[in-house]
């Protein structure tokens, strides 16, 4: 028997890390005055916390949100299929960004107040990478082990 809940957990942590890495490296590179961390904080803290801990409780947050993006999508992949997976995991990756960030600005919390393009524009890459990434780890999953 396959184990969805795994398989689909270990494939949305590895991109909730590599797209915590993406939105590290755009904000300490200036392109961007906020990551992927800093929205988990305001998420689990109702604010940014500008700390070394709230990073890491952002951090924290912000992977388990993705393993458990990651579950749903084994799941939806499941009741479909396994063709067209970058295609699937680009659309779901978007239809986060849209729902996360729509989410964000109607409940006022912070970070999600007045988004410029340009930090809108990089979590939406962000989100296209975790997309794609969660995809092609589900992918690697199936092919390598008996989770699937």
């Amino acid at each position: 028997m396959k184990d969805r809940l795994i398989s689909g957990g270990i494939a949305g942590l590895i991109a909730g890390v590599i797209q915590n890495i993406y939105g590290a490296v755009i904000k300490a590179t200036g392109i961007t005055d906020r990551s992927f961390s800093d929205f988990a904080e305001v998420l689990i803290m109702n604010k940014p916390a500008q700390t070394l801990i709230g990073t890491i409780v952002g951090f924290i947050g912000h992977i388990i949100v993705g393993t458990m993006f990651g579950v749903l999508f084994s799941y939806i992949i499941l009741l479909t299929s396994h063709r067209y997976f970058v295609l699937k995991g680009l659309g779901y990756g978007a239809i986060l960004w849209f729902l996360l960030m729509g989410f964000g600005t109607i409940f006022n919390l912070a970070q999600f107040q007045d988004i410029p393009p340009t930090p809108a524009l990089t979590t939406f890459i962000g989100a296209l990478i975790y997309g794609v990434t969660l995809a092609y780890s589900l992918r690697i999953i199936d092919k390598n082990t008996r989770l699937l």
